[in-house]
């Protein structure tokens, strides 16, 4: 059993809602708002995480990127929004961090405890904060995208539909998810954001690096034959070899999520049948 399934078994016993390889992390009695981030400073690094480093020695995480984000803290307000506190990070922690961690065949004994802070929303491991947006577009499709044998992690995985780390920049607004997950949806699908209409799901916890991502639906102004040919001149083009749609019926997506992507769809990203379970959901209480 790998470190991630050992520790979805440990989420499910404890009642949190597991779908693949990702725990739902969204605090209960969420509203469809924007969320609130702010900037706070990096905490210092938890004891037992820099033990775990200690003994896991050196990771080579490859060319330094631009700054990054790390998740903080994340909470419900009292007016039912979420509230997100983030902090300037580097590639070279939270990837490092990711590397130990996946080289380990069995969860470390610290692994739980992190888990259940990260679940919590009081992460005290270090990360790569990001977005991970589900796509429906005018003609009501889910746009699933086959990740390139190329790309760093989980390739030639089918992904719903898009994941984007979130960087330093996207915290000049005040909303930093809806602009990051804007951004994504442009770089990867070359929709204008203008052109879309972000709705914030839930908080996912990736069971494998225990990293903190966001979920939202993104609606676009297209129809699935029409984004299929805005796609081909999206700026991250090459980072899927492949797009297709599957119906956003709340039915048919659990059908998806339960199969593991079936045979058309398969192997799907460790949160992918998390989103799109997120997204059934969410179709189902919107219906009149």
């Amino acid at each position: 059993m790998s470190c991630g399934e050992e520790l979805g078994r440990w989420a499910r016993a404890s009642g949190w809602d597991v779908e693949g390889l990702a725990a739902d992390a969204g605090p209960k009695g969420l509203r469809a708002q924007p969320a609130r981030t702010r900037r706070v400073a990096e905490p210092a690094l938890h004891a037992s995480v820099a033990n775990f480093l200690e003994r896991c020695g050196p990771q080579a995480t490859g060319p330094g990127l631009e700054p990054k984000l790390r998740v903080v803290s994340f909470a419900r307000a009292r007016d039912g929004a979420l509230e997100v506190e983030l902090a300037p990070t580097s590639w070279e922690l939270g990837r490092g961090f990711h590397m130990a961690l996946l080289a380990c065949f069995a969860a470390p004994s610290e692994a739980p405890q992190w888990l259940a802070a990260a679940l919590s929303g009081q992460p005290i491991t270090p990360g790569l904060a990001a977005v991970h947006g589900v796509v429906v577009t005018r003609d009501r499709k889910l746009v699933v995208m086959r990740r390139a044998a190329e790309v760093l992690y989980r390739p030639s995985h089918w992904a719903a539909s898009f994941e984007e780390q979130m960087v330093a920049d996207d915290l000049v607004e005040s909303d930093a998810i809806a602009l990051a997950t804007l951004r994504g949806v442009h770089e990867e699908l070359g929709v204008p954001p203008r052109l879309a209409r972000c709705t914030f799901l839930s908080a996912l916890v990736e069971l494998e690096t225990l990293n903190l991502a966001f979920l939202s639906r993104i609606d676009v102004a297209f129809e699935s034959r029409e984004l299929l040919a805005l796609a081909r001149s999206a700026p991250d083009a090459r980072d899927a070899d492949r797009i297709d749609f599957v119906d956003a019926q709340p039915s048919a997506l659990r059908q998806l999520a339960d199969s593991g992507g079936g045979a058309s769809h398969a192997p799907l990203h460790p949160t992918s049948a998390l989103r799109i379970g997120l997204l059934a959901r969410q179709l189902e209480l919107a219906r009149p």
